[in-house]
């Protein structure tokens, strides 16, 4: 039976990077993954999105190009075209990690893997076989949640697994669920000239996020052509001649005529393999203390089987804190994450948003910046969205940022070394920025904290 140091359960963000680092201090390393490398991140969610988006922004500046003095005479779209260049993009990157495997020493095992116990796991695939390990990190990530609707299971009913490789795109689809997916699903449809609808069962979409960027993303979505429904419940899909109707619980009763239902209400933790392990859970989740170790010496977990914001960058942090623990270092988990939404505009959020600030009993103090006042922005066409920086009023500590426009999940890395420094508003509106960049807006977002902005 083959010994190893750690035996690492999937290798999507948090398993594959918490490998490479466990490997480059000097670990012997397995990655036991059914599927392939990259988890739904990867190969379904992440870098396929990202990489349909780029082909949306591209249509979105065609239609704009007699702006810039280029005439187009029309286009159109290649949805199979498409596909292939996603394709492309997913395989490079998948193939890259395995080759980070093989310069790092990691030993890639093709088959599902299940615990036996707290030290063998057995893995079941092309060639059977058993591994010892000393160490366990649970990596196994989440599935889609399937709604408990009546019609849930017809063909054209599927979920964000499905959404990204359809054989063609339908003329109409409705998204059940306004949270990140929903919202990002959105902008791809729409873009491609497809009927959008959202329907949403609370009140608002993206309810976790600053209201004011809201309030612009939807008036954006909407001028896509994309319809919310808020405070609207799916009771039931039906199939009806060629199509499907959704019907609807709102104020007042309604449905609507559909090809196609993506459900996009979130994410459950993935357990297979560990069933063995009576770890303790919270919130269905696998419950971690702060080193990511479970209840159970020795086995730790990383990433959205533990819960939390269920992010790709989440998990590939806390797969490297769970690794230093095991070399001793004493790594804590950290709980300050950017998130970010790719939208049209592109939102993103670190830290407290004014709301939460104020729960927590700050004093507080706002600053803010268009990117209509950006040189850089109207230079390129894009001035939709702001800047906004939180401070506490005493200490001008910097408590959290908000970003909605061009680049914006670019621009929120600055605001979120800033926090992690402790830094004020005052050091970082005093740090020279390059002109011109939309940076810029960072800090004169900063400079607004004490009302001293130069440009607005």
């Amino acid at each position: 039976m083959e010994k190893y140091d750690i035996g690492i359960l999937g290798g999507g963000p948090g398993g594959y990077v918490a490998a490479i680092r466990a490997a480059q201090l000097g670990l012997k390393t397995a990655v036991i993954e059914k599927d392939v490398v990259g988890g739904t991140c990867l190969n379904r969610g992440c870098i396929p999105t990202k990489a349909y988006l780029k082909h949306t922004e591209l249509i979105h500046e065609l239609k704009r190009m007699d702006e810039f003095g280029i005439m187009v005479d029309g286009y159109s779209l290649d949805w199979k075209k498409m596909r292939e260049r996603k394709n492309k993009v997913v395989s490079k990157l998948t193939g890259g990690i395995r080759g980070l495997f093989k310069k790092n020493g990691v030993d890639l095992i093709k088959g599902m893997g299940e615990v036996i116990n707290e030290h063998e796991i057995k893995i079941t695939g092309e060639k059977d076989s058993k591994i010892w390990v000393e160490n366990i990190i649970i990596a196994t990530g989440s599935a889609p949640i399937m709604p408990g609707l009546k019609g849930i299971d017809l063909p054209d009913v599927i979920s964000s697994k499905e959404a990204l490789d359809l054989d063609e795109l339908p003329e109409r689809i409705v998204i059940i669920g306004g949270g990140v997916i929903g919202v990002e699903m959105a902008s791809i449809y729409s873009s491609l000239e497809v009927d959008v609808t959202i329907v949403e069962i609370l009140d608002d979409i993206l309810i976790n996020f600053d209201k004011e960027m809201v309030k612009i993303l939807k008036k954006s979505l909407k001028k896509h052509g994309v319809k919310l429904m808020t405070s609207s419940k799916v009771t039931e899909i039906a199939e009806q001649d060629d199509e499907l109707i959704v019907k609807i619980e709102s104020e007042k009763a309604d449905q609507i005529a559909t090809d196609k239902v993506l459900a996009a209400v979130g994410r459950k933790p993935v357990f297979s393999g560990i069933e063995n392990l009576n770890l303790e859970r919270e919130n269905g989740f696998i419950k971690v203390d702060a080193h990511m170790e479970t209840s159970t010496a020795g086995i730790y977990a990383v990433g959205d089987v533990t819960g939390g914001m269920l992010l790709a960058h989440e998990a590939s942090a806390e797969g490297i804190v769970a690794v230093k623990n095991i070399v001793g270092e004493q790594e804590l988990r950290d709980n300050l994450i950017p998130n970010c939404v790719y939208s049209l505009p592109e939102i993103a959020s670190v830290g407290m948003t004014e709301a939460e600030a104020k729960k927590e009993g700050y004093e507080i103090k706002v600053g803010r910046f268009p990117f209509m006042a950006s040189g850089k922005a109207i230079a390129i066409g894009s001035e939709e969205g702001f800047v906004k920086i939180i401070a506490d009023k005493k200490w001008d500590q910097i408590l959290g940022a908000q970003i909605i426009g061009p680049h914006a999940t670019d621009l929120i890395a600055e605001a979120a070394i800033a926090i992690k420094l402790e830094s004020t508003a005052e050091i970082l509106a005093n740090t020279i920025h390059a002109h011109p960049t939309l940076s810029e807006s960072v800090m004169e977002a900063a400079e607004d904290v004490n009302d001293l902005a130069v440009h607005f």
